[in-house]
């Protein structure tokens, strides 16, 4: 190629955001249809199972202390569980069904778990943002005590499911059995997501344990920004850096060397 037509590095950026918005477009049409409702039950249809695990858990379960309601608990917990489980189920075996988009010069396989991934995150946050502000309205939720403490929260909750599904979408493309068991490994995960039970519950050493695992830190956190000091929360917040950095890195570890095998085959 001559130099004269080579791309800078601010142009190769530019390029590739514009591959990664349009394969999201395409998902978005894709997934959801141009007719009907649409685009909308990107943010309708998590909304749903967030309401409907607050209405049940609201009848079999008569509250937390502190006060805290299962209503209230779930409303500000059960949006964080959308990002990593649903961007897992997205990724795995993306680039395999895809692979036709490959001949297409300036799609990589990178591009198509990015698009993914930036799909379910903005459905994610969209259903949050939504339903959120209407919690305050009706009187299930209130004005968090530290916004700032719980947006936060709310990032290194999306950080540490950027890189478990980067990490899954890697192992899935490597290994079959690891694709048709993730939901398997999604389902054994939620006793452990911090979502269903807070961790001034689970008695010493238990809850030791479980702050290793840095997605119960950050959703800790995220609850102190909520619930302020009078609710307890445990977490380490150099530690839940150093770990998310580490699975981040991972994740683009495993997740190359799972587009080299896809491109060799």
């Amino acid at each position: 190629m001559n130099a004269d037509h080579r791309l800078t590095f601010r142009d190769q950026l530019r390029l590739q955001g514009r591959v990664i918005w349009a394969l999201t477009l395409r998902e978005t049409v894709t997934r959801f249809g141009r007719e009907g409702l649409g685009m909308l039950w990107m943010i309708g249809e998590p909304a749903l199972f967030v309401v409907g695990v607050m209405i049940i858990f609201s009848f079999i379960d008569s509250g937390y202390p502190y006060g805290i309601s299962p209503a209230e608990y779930l409303a500000v917990s059960y949006p964080t569980l959308l990002f990593w489980r649903n961007g897992t189920g997205r990724v795995t075996g993306a680039i395999e069904q895809n692979r036709s988009l490959l001949h297409h010069q300036p799609i990589r396989p990178m591009d198509i778990l990015y698009a993914r991934i930036l799909l379910e995150f903005a459905s994610g946050m969209a259903v949050f943002l939504f339903l959120f502000p209407i919690f305050i309205v009706v009187g299930i939720c209130h004005l968090p005590s530290n916004l700032l403490i719980m947006a936060v929260g709310y990032l290194l909750i999306i950080w540490f499911s950027f890189g478990f599904v980067l990490i899954m979408a890697g192992l899935a493309e490597l290994s079959e059995t690891i694709e048709k068991t993730s939901h398997i490994i999604l389902y054994l995960m939620l006793p452990f997501c911090g979502v269903f039970f807070p961790t001034f519950l689970v008695p010493e050493p238990y809850r030791s344990y479980l702050l290793y695992f840095p997605l119960i830190d950050a959703v800790d956190y995220f609850h102190h920004g909520y619930f302020g000091p009078t609710v307890p929360s445990y977490y380490h917040l150099g530690y839940t850096v150093l770990a998310l950095l580490g699975m981040t890195l991972f994740g683009f570890a495993i997740s190359g060397v799972a587009i080299r095998r896809v491109k060799v085959t």
